[in-house]
């Protein structure tokens, strides 16, 4: 089982029956792999790692992992993780989290053999025995997964049911409907996480005048900032390439300054951008409430064709925005530059990839969606006059 500490490291699993830390998944809890990473990946992967543990105690008794380490026994911890990975691949159709706990235990072991191999054979056969077992394969579920965008009608019916103004929108009370569609042109036109959204600050916009065309350029500063986190579901940067600046248009600067000043609901207990009708910080969980009612509000034709799109989906996710962002802006970027992997770098630089990740050639792929390629146009021009009228709405 997993606690918090309140001092370093901040986790830290723990033997279930006597509450003792697990000494090695702490050392590498301390150590520069385990440290770097973001809160949440640090608690999925230690609670993987905590799975690898129970299961090493009840096959072998308890505490043999760690004894086995620290002993220098490099046979009898290759004989533990061994094990357990053909404990994973015992089943037929073994899960995806069966993957993603045996890629979390494979790091953890190579980290941990490559600390001892300096000085020992046996551990330097470990750590080539794990590069070789490599990675498991992900299970096949008989068709393949296409990453796709939201089709053009279902947005335009999404964008209709979410502007304020709408008699269709599902929402009560004129600061909620604001805020709620800010979040919705926030994640349409600027591709943000979920998480990237919540750690919006007030102050994340920011502007400069450019030298050349002597116009107002606008950006936000995607990043965590030092603000107290009190949600249950902490958000965090997803890499430290996450961290980043992204330009907006003045159109949706705008649309941003206008909720900050009049529609969002302040609190002298923390700065982020977007609140709940209480002053506390949006969570998780609120949002994607949010979307699960604006996915209901649409045409049952409209949600039909974004179901048979996605292979079943019941509910537009924020994601499925980024989703369609990204494909977007590959055209767009591939009309200004004309080169493939000059595009490549520039998603990576936008949407907060490292500089190898392979996401620009799964949004290439969705990119040939013909109805999106052709209504994309026409739906920012639609966004701006649309902003444009929300500008001189009173609330």
């Amino acid at each position: 089982m997993m606690v918090k500490t309140g001092a370093l490291p901040d986790l830290v699993i723990v033997d279930p029956h006597r509450m003792l830390p697990r000494f090695w998944a702490t050392v590498w809890s301390l150590s520069n792999q385990g440290h770097a990473l973001a809160e949440n990946t640090r608690k999925t992967t230690l609670r993987h790692i905590d799975v690898f543990y129970s299961f090493c105690d009840d096959r072998y008794g308890v505490d043999s992992f760690d004894s086995a380490v620290s002993s220098r026994d490099a046979a009898r911890t290759q004989e533990l993780v061994e094990a357990f990975y053909l404990n994973l691949t015992s089943a037929k159709n073994y899960s995806t989290t069966a993957v993603q706990r045996w890629d979390a235990v494979r790091r953890f072991m190579v980290h941990l053999a490559s600390h001892r191999s300096a000085s020992c054979e046996a551990w330097r056969s470990l750590r080539s025995t794990l590069s070789a077992m490599g990675r498991m394969r992900k299970p096949q579920r008989g068709r393949v997964r296409f990453i796709r965008s939201i089709p053009a009608s279902t947005l335009f019916d999404l964008l209709e049911v979410g502007n304020p103004a709408s008699d269709r929108n599902p929402f009560q009370g004129v600061r909620i409907k604001n805020r709620n569609w800010l979040i919705l042109n926030m994640l349409l036109l600027v591709g943000l996480r979920r998480s990237e959204l919540m750690l919006l600050t007030c102050d994340a916009l920011k502007s400069d005048v450019d030298t050349k065309s002597q116009e107002v350029v606008y950006w936000l500063d995607v990043t965590a900032g030092t603000e107290s986190e009190t949600r249950s579901t902490a958000p965090s940067m997803k890499t430290e390439q996450a961290h980043r600046q992204v330009p907006i248009s003045p159109e949706l600067a705008n649309l941003y300054q206008q909720y900050i000043a009049e529609s969002r609901y302040d609190s002298s207990e923390h700065g982020y951008a977007f609140t709940a009708a209480t002053g506390a910080p949006l969570s998780a969980e609120a949002v994607t409430k949010i979307f699960h009612a604006l996915s209901g509000a649409i045409s049952p034709k409209a949600l039909k064709k974004f179901s048979d799109r996605t292979g079943g989906k019941a509910h537009i996710s924020p994601h499925d925005l980024r989703h369609t962002c990204a494909t977007a802006y590959y055209a767009t970027f591939m009309d200004c530059e004309q080169d493939r992997e000059l595009t490549f770098q520039r998603m990576r630089a936008f949407f907060g990839w490292s500089v190898n990740s392979a996401m620009p050639e799964h949004y290439a792929r969705a990119a040939i969606q013909e109805d999106l390629m052709q209504a994309w146009g026409r739906l920012f021009d639609l966004k701006i006059s649309a902003l444009r009228d929300i500008q001189h709405e009173s609330i």
